[in-house]
């Protein structure tokens, strides 16, 4: 998936293989511009499927997911908590009282792990007084709701971290590519026009209008519209 910039930089690419292959009449004695021609149809063969991904844009699916499921899991386990304190009370079992001394504010805030731990020890105390907890309004529903619930945010806490790992290695790997593109335009393609803009002007000035990189909305612009190849 691409930004703005980029998708604007691959369409002034392409537009410079289609002057290429036009007219190649100019440069059929030319070894270097036919080496770049070649190598520019390589380069946008690997880049163009990525395009159908669309522009890159800033993406919550699965955050929003993990915090909806956060928020669930921890209203799910304070209200489980809130019955095994009221036990502990009426037991006067102090130690099950601090292990049940938890509410929804305190749990929502903690980190996966220490969320997912901490819930996953509410949820045994349940299950250890579940029978005696039933007088306490803690039906086997709602243990099972908290059991469920605890699957569900472990199944996804790692999800927005995996997603940035594999995100930045395709942008690392897409960056390395319109890095060979920059080489090949910019520096082997422009120094091989030059002789053109006497023997061939209108060869010339066709390959360097299909140079420019036009800002379509979205991208950063700069001082110009676009970037003027230097002949």
């Amino acid at each position: 998936m691409f930004t703005t910039k980029q998708d604007n930089r691959l369409t002034a690419a392409e537009n410079v293989a289609a002057a290429l292959q036009q007219d190649a009449s100019p440069y059929t004695q030319d070894k270097a511009l036919q080496q770049i021609s070649q190598e520019l149809t390589v380069l946008l063969q690997a880049l163009q499927p990525l395009r159908q991904q669309g522009v890159r844009t800033a993406s919550q699916g699965i955050t929003k997911t993990k915090s909806q499921r956060r928020q669930q899991l921890a209203t799910s386990a304070a209200e489980v908590a809130g019955d095994l304190y009221s036990y502990a009370t009426d037991q006067q079992n102090r130690s099950l009282q601090t292990s049940a001394d938890y509410n929804y504010s305190s749990l929502v805030k903690l980190r996966a792990t220490a969320l997912t731990d901490l819930t996953q020890h509410i949820y045994d105390e349940a299950q250890t007084h579940k029978t005696a907890l039933l007088d306490y309004g803690l039906t086997p529903a709602r243990l099972q709701e908290l059991k469920d619930a605890l699957t569900a945010f472990s199944s996804t806490k790692n999800d927005p971290r995996q997603q940035v790992t594999e995100g930045k290695a395709a942008r690392i790997a897409i960056k390395g590519q319109f890095s060979q593109l920059a080489t090949l335009l910019e520096d082997r393609l422009d120094r091989s026009l030059r002789k053109y803009a006497r023997s061939a002007p209108a060869f010339y000035h066709r390959l360097t209008a299909a140079r420019l990189v036009i800002d379509r909305p979205g991208s950063q612009r700069g001082s110009g519209e676009g970037e003027t190849p230097k002949p």
